[in-house]
């Protein structure tokens, strides 16, 4: 086991990995079902609001989980060296998020809409329409404004978070480096965008006979994907683990309140009522409340530490950058092979299992052969290192 350098203190939560792992896949069940709805075969994506909302909830999870983490990681660096190096935090996302975003924008763009094969009704013969707006807003990181003023770019749709994430992590940094009250800030942002969602709504609903109620509907699905009190959620729990709270930490570790929390946030997940059209920060503050359990309570009820899921954990992101192209493929070849119409149990099950062993293979694959490299070299970045610097120096196994 290499040794970890002595100028570098470390940072590892337990079971984050399975919590990532399981926001991933809350995606990927849902997109399967959208999937399904974009060919007009039976699904359950139209029909069903659990499962509508199931992949904005996967969404809502990752946010909640990479606030916690970079927050937790700030807040770290900060004591462990009186300041933040936002050069450093800038390299370091970079060199996590840029290559594979990118990786997928040039093959969405360039590459998938000249394969016939994958090519999806509707949105495919749409883009070369919006390509000079589409295009340039992916490349500057700001492809929840493309989603929300044009069509979906097919196989392109799950960089959306990944944009909000990003330009989230450019003021992040900066604002935890100057502030003295990081709860206080938390609680401004939460706050702030909720007061603005509400304010543009009011906006929107008064102008709904005017002309302009086409732009202030691009404001409010802006801020729709934008959910930057989510995030500010997570980061509310790492204050919470930081600061060592421990009258609020011993409250929500109690066993009854975590099976009352797990029984709360899956009846809120599973039920088709009471589903958010706009606000997701009851889920957040849901998803939050398990996160700092899961990582930080010796006693958790619920254990996701172990090799698999940390080889799942580090293959999520690869997993959700790519199971659309996967569950296009999968869906294609059992129409042109079996005929499937998918109205029956075994297209189903064939199209679920064809599609999960086929996403953790590429996803793996892709981890090992195109991200480690570098994830290598973010390490390199690092004040204070992470489980994934961990596992990527040899300090942490990877898998079983």
């Amino acid at each position: 086991m290499a040794k970890k350098p002595k100028d570098k203190a470390s940072v590892y939560f337990p079971g984050l990995h399975g919590l990532r792992f399981i926001a991933a896949m809350m995606v990927v069940f849902s997109h399967v079902e959208l999937m399904k709805d974009y060919h007009g075969y039976p699904n359950l994506y139209s029909s069903n609001m659990a499962v509508y909302e199931s992949g904005r909830l996967g969404v809502t999870l990752f946010f909640a989980l990479s606030g916690f983490l970079i927050s937790y990681l700030l807040l770290k660096e900060k004591e462990v060296s009186g300041t933040i190096s936002v050069r450093k935090f800038y390299g370091r996302r970079i060199l996590r998020i840029w290559p594979l975003y990118y990786l997928l924008v040039f093959l969405s763009f360039i590459i998938i809409p000249r394969v016939g094969f994958l090519n999806l009704p509707e949105y495919t013969a749409a883009l070369p329409q919006h390509f000079r707006y589409t295009f340039p807003l992916y490349v500057l990181l700001l492809p929840q404004l493309a989603l929300s003023i044009f069509p979906p770019v097919p196989f392109a749709e799950p960089l959306w978070s990944i944009g909000v994430e990003e330009q989230f992590y450019l003021f992040w940094p900066i604002l935890v480096k100057h502030t003295r009250r990081f709860l206080g800030l938390i609680i401004c942002i939460i706050i702030a965008a909720i007061a603005l969602k509400q304010l543009l709504f009011m906006i929107a609903e008064a102008n709904r006979a005017s002309a302009s109620l086409e732009y202030w509907n691009y404001a409010l699905n802006y801020l729709y994907f934008t959910r930057i009190e989510c995030m500010a959620v997570g980061g509310l729990g790492a204050w919470l683990v930081f600061t060592g709270q421990q009258k609020i930490l011993s409250f929500i570790f109690r066993p009854v309140f975590q099976l009352g929390l797990y029984a709360f946030t899956l009846y809120l997940i599973i039920t088709s009522s009471y589903k958010p059209s706009y606000n997701y920060l009851v889920y957040a503050l849901c998803f939050g409340l398990i996160i700092v359990n899961v990582a930080a309570n010796r006693k958790s009820l619920l254990r996701l530490e172990n090799p698999v899921f940390r080889f799942l954990g580090n293959i999520s992101f690869s997993l959700y950058m790519v199971h659309e192209i996967v569950i296009k493929t999968v869906l294609q070849t059992l129409v042109s092979v079996r005929g499937a119409t998918f109205n029956d149990a075994s297209s189903n099950v064939l199209l679920y299992a064809m599609t999960m062993v086929l996403t953790l293979a590429v996803s793996a694959l892709l981890y090992y052969l195109f991200e480690k490299p570098f994830l290598r070299l973010k390490s390199s970045f690092a004040v204070v290192e992470s489980g994934q610097d961990l596992i990527e120096r040899g300090a942490l196994p990877a898998s079983a």
